[in-house]
Order: C-alpha cells, then sequence, then structure tokens
C-alpha cells in the first residue's frame, strides 16, 4: 500500500539555483558541505528561497532543518522528517500517545499499532504501556542509545502509539501514518494475527518498515511473504496446539473420573474457532496430533464424539459471516464433556455465555456440565466477567497462553505494577512482556547497526545476523532489564553478541523464520475477597518449548482443582 504524505519518496539532489549577481566565491561556500553554513533555516534567510539541510542553505522546497523548525511552524508534535525535511505531525487521530523526548533530532522513533479501545483494550493498553517501561529503563540507564560513530550525542527512543480499535481496516491507517507520515522505522503491533497480516501486507512491508508482534501467534505467519520484515516476540500457534495436545488428556481424565465412566464409554470433545488466521490456524494445527478416547481425534471411531465448528470471522462478515447462534445449538445438540474455544472476545460474549445460560434449559437435564478450554485469545476480562461468582463455573474454566513464569518475567511484572499502579491493566496480560522484550531487540539492533542508517532493513538484518540471539549462539547470556544496557551496549558497539533473554522467555530466535520458541502456561481463575473470578494465573503445569511436553505435576493452590 502506498504510504507518505506529500514529498515522501523525493530525492534531493543539492542542486542550487543561484540569485542574480551572486558571485562565484559565493557558489563555492553554498555547494561546500563541508562548511556549517547553519543551524536553522532561519539562518538562511540572506538567501532567499533557500533552506538549511545537514547544516546548508540550499534552495528547493525544503521547510526544515531540524525539529525546532517544524515546532516553531506547526506546533508542538511535529517534526522535521529526515526523508524529505518537510514537517510532519507526530500525531494523527488514530496515533495519540507520545513518550520520550521527540523534539530531539538524534530520537530513534518506534510505531506500535494495538487496541487501546474497545473491549480488547485491556491488550492494547498493556502493550502500549510495556513500551513505555522499556523506554524508562533506556532513558534511566543510559540517557538513551549510543551516538552515531563519530558523534557522542545520545539518541533518545520515542514511541508514537496508535490505536487500532481491534480492526484491520483502522490498523492500516495508523500504520500508514507511522509507516507514511512519520517515518518510523519499526513498530511493535499489532496485537491480533489477521490484523498484524492485513497490517504487514498491505502497509509496513511494501514501506519497508520492521513489524514486531509482541501476541500473534497464528501459524500462518511464519511463511508470510514479508521481505524478512514480519518477526514476533510470541511463539507459533504450533507450540500451543502442542500444549493443546498434551493438556486435553488430562481434561479426558478428570471427565471419566468425576462421572466413573468406564473404559469403554466415550467422552465427547468440541472445537470451536474463530475464522480468521488465529482460530483457523490454531484447530488445523491441533487435529492431526490430538488422541480422544484412546485414537486420533479424526479416527472413525470418533465420529460424533469429535466435532469441529467454524462460527465466522467477525472481521471478515462477507468472506466468513459469524453464526454464533448456530454454533451455540451445535454444542447444545452434542452435548460435550469438554470444550475448546480458539478465538478472541466473541468466542467468550456470543458463544460461551450463551451455552452456559442454555445448558441448564436441556431437556433431560444432563448429568454433567462441559469443562471449558479457552486459548490466548480468550484471557480477556469478559471471561471473568461472565463467570462471576460461580464457583463451580470457574473451576470449569481453564486455558492456553504463551508465556513464561521465571524470574525474568517476575522483575517485570513487579516493575510494571510500581509504574502503573492503577490504570487498570495488567502485566499477565498476554502481550504485555513480548513487547516490553520487543522494545528492547530493537534498541539493541539499532546499536549493533554502529553508523549504518536506522531502516527497517537494517534493523531485519541486525536481528538475522544472530548477534542478539539465535538457536545457535554462543554468546554470554544477557538479560532484559536496565541494570544489563550499558554492558549490552560496550558487546555491541565493540562488534560482539550477546544473547538475549526475555521477560517473554529465551527469544533464541530461528533465523530462517525470525519466531522464538516459548513456553506455554497452563492457566486458571482465581477468586479476589468477594469471591468474584479474577484474570488467569499459571497454574503450575506448562508446555515445556525445551522438552517438548507438559511439565508440572500440581496445580497452584488458587486454581482449586
Amino acid at each position: 500500500m502506498a504510504s507518505g504524505g506529500d514529498g515522501r519518496g523525493r530525492r534531493w539532489l543539492g542542486l542550487l539555483v543561484l540569485p542574480l549577481g551572486l558571485t562565484a566565491a559565493g557558489c563555492t561556500v553554498l555547494v561546500d558541505k563541508s562548511t556549517t553554513q547553519c543551524d536553522t533555516t532561519s539562518d538562511c534567510a540572506f538567501l532567499p528561497g533557500t533552506s538549511c539541510v545537514e547544516n546548508v542553505c540550499v534552495a528547493g522546497a525544503a521547510e526544515c532543518s531540524v525539529n525546532s523548525d517544524c515546532i516553531a511552524k506547526a506546533g508542538q508534535y511535529h517534526i522535521c522528517r529526515k526523508s524529505d525535511h518537510s514537517c510532519q505531525p507526530l500525531q494523527s487521530p488514530l496515533c495519540t500517545t507520545i513518550e520520550g523526548d521527540w523534539a530531539n533530532d538524534n530520537a530513534v522513533i518506534l510505531g506500535s499499532v494495538g487496541p487501546t479501545t474497545g473491549g480488547d483494550a485491556l491488550t492494547g493498553k498493556t502493550i502500549e504501556n510495556s513500551i513505555k517501561l522499556a523506554i524508562g529503563d533506556f532513558t534511566t540507564a543510559a540517557n538513551g542509545l549510543p551516538g552515531v560513530p563519530p558523534s557522542t550525542a545520545r539518541r533518545p527512543l520515542v514511541l508514537v502509539g496508535c490505536d487500532d480499535a481491534s480492526d484491520t481496516d483502522t490498523a492500516v491507517e495508523a500504520a500508514t501514518h507511522l509507516a507514511g507520515t512519520v517515518g518510523v522505522p519499526a513498530l511493535i503491533g499489532a496485537a491480533y494475527s489477521g490484523i498484524t497480516i492485513g497490517m504487514a501486507t498491505d502497509v509496513t512491508i511494501p514501506a519497508g518498515v520492521l513489524t514486531i508482534s509482541p501476541s500473534a501467534t497464528s501459524a500462518a505467519i511464519t511463511d508470510l511473504a514479508d521481505n524478512d520484515l514480519v518477526w514476533r516476540t510470541s511463539p507459533s500457534d504450533v507450540l500451543q496446539a502442542a500444549a493443546v495436545q498434551g493438556y486435553v488428556p488430562l481434561l479426558e481424565t478428570q471427565v471419566r473420573t468425576t462421572l466413573a465412566l468406564q473404559p469403554t464409554d466415550k467422552v465427547k470433545l468440541f472445537v470451536l474457532n474463530k475464522g480468521d488466521a488465529y482460530g483457523t490456524g490454531l484447530a488445523e494445527a491441533l487435529e492431526p496430533a490430538l488422541v480422544l478416547n484412546g485414537a486420533s481425534a479424526l479416527d472413525p471411531s470418533n465420529q460424533g464424539f469429535y466435532t469441529r465448528f467454524d462460527y465466522g470471522n467477525p472481521d471478515d462478515p462477507q468472506s466468513n459471516p459469524t453464526k454464533y447462534a448456530e454454533a451455540v445449538l451445535a454444542v447444545l445438540a452434542n452435548e460435550p464433556h469438554i470444550v475448546l474455544v480458539f478465538g478472541t472476545t466473541e468466542g467468550v460474549t456470543d458463544v460461551f455465555t450463551p451455552v452456559e445460560t442454555q445448558w441448564l434449559d436441556l431437556q433431560p437435564p444432563p448429568a454433567y456440565a462441559p469443562l471449558w478450554l479457552f486459548s490466548d485469545g480468550g484471557l480477556v476480562p469478559d471471561l471473568w466477567g461472565a463467570v462471576g461468582t460461580d464457583v463451580a463455573l470457574r473451576r470449569r474454566v481453564t486455558g492456553t497462553v504463551p508465556g513464561t513464569t521465571d524470574p525474568l518475567f517476575l522483575a517485570y511484572r513487579q516493575k510494571y505494577s510500581l509504574r502503573f499502579p492503577s490504570d487498570g491493566t495488567s502485566p499477565d496480560v498476554f502481550g504485555g512482556a513480548g513487547a516490553y522484550d520487543a522494545t528492547y531487540l530493537l534498541a539493541y539492533a539499532a546499536v549493533s547497526l554502529g553508523a549504518t542508517p536506522v531502516t527497517g532493513a537494517t534493523l531485519a538484518a541486525a536481528l538475522r545476523a544472530g548477534r542478539l540471539g539465535s538457536t545457535t549462539t554462543t554468546a554470554d547470556p544477557l538479560s532484559v532489564g536496565q541494570t544489563g544496557i550499558n554492558a549490552a551496549y560496550q558487546k555491541l558497539v565493540a562488534g560482539q553478541s550477546i544473547d538475549f533473554a526475555g521477560a517473554s522467555g529465551p527469544l533464541d530466535f530461528d533465523l530462517a523464520t525470525g519466531e522464538a520458541r516459548s513456553d506455554i502456561q497452563i492457566w486458571c481463575m482465581p477468586q479476589d475477597a468477594g469471591g468474584n473470578a479474577q484474570g488467569g494465573i499459571g497454574s503450575g503445569i506448562y508446555y515445556s518449548a525445551a522438552s517438548s511436553s507438559l511439565v508440572g505435576t500440581t496445580y497452584g493452590a488458587q486454581c482449586e482443582f
């Protein structure tokens, strides 16, 4: 998708049309770029029609030389875009968050795109807050990034944060502002797989902007034709599917024990998936190795006992209209023992809640109620709001989510809670730790470039070089957090490598795909002092990416299983 403001792509050739009467000596002075002639365009007033560009007075349409030119002309939050020396706004109707020393001409400006309004705002705000948290680390520990040799002037990190309202078209509009108007080399986002794919293919890939998603997990992203410009700190749903494959037998055992079923009795399992890249991809990754009743779920012996239903895609109603009512009726007709939901908020509000409401009306009444397992997209406030104080229902709901509970995550959680104690967000929201790590990765990649210009392509090349961490690196480990920043600078500036470990996991990237493996947590919902269900916490059982198996033998006390 074409992007950019007025003059985008213009190439300044450094030609000067001299006013009549100007001497040859004057011409020599004007084109000698080894001479500093100006700091701002106002210094060029002695030559009408010229502007200060890279400390030289040149003729042409350049509006500015430094950010202060644009601040004086257009007001706060306007910068001098380096690609064409035009004044451009940092903000737009969708991009209102500014964090960092944006007026500094040496600033490295990053963007973010996520749902900061609407039903998924908890996810988007947590991601945006986590980027702010990382920028604060770099500001406190080192006053930004090292200067570009031979300059020693520090380069502050700046965020321009945008809202996509969980909508692909809105994400495209926001990304167009970031890639075109602002000219960011990289952005963090989007939060969801389908939106990430749409935004990347329409805007960021054509514009040469590097995109790192902290929470998009669809397997379709792995093979996306992305010119090496789409990375993620979240793992592919191939891993989440493996976690579900390992966890379903435990749920089946729970059903058999609770209902005192005989070995020959069959357990029914129903899969509901959103019809987008995320939900469909996860369901398709799950099926081949899913075991139910001692056989493949797809085995003829499980016909009628394993069912999968695509309930449509609310983000693309023309191609795959929603079928919520049909999905609810199908679940009620099947009366499954276990229901898996691979979707986002709609899986809770439009399927889970109606099924639970109508289950008790079935005739004859079933002797049981289903166990529910949600993938990471269902770990939303609507879920614990729907469960409320119903203890029995709360104990029937679990799920999976990529992440870890190691000391680096716990340190991130503590720091986040201190910085954002009362805005309603949570560091436990999937994507928060990944966004924190993504900011560190982009900062360290920029430092590793030295004097090479910071662009989407050069940042991607820096990540691809494996100097920040990969499955093959032999560099010394270095953990996320401000205490390691200056040590990382020393190594990267010296041309050495670091083995970066993040709050979201070890981030040992597969350099062929731009993806990192991660543990997958089995979560449950605790209750607060009033008995209300709360957001998911680690249960004590998780899928280990290192061992490719479920580990842990006891649930956390708060899960009450």
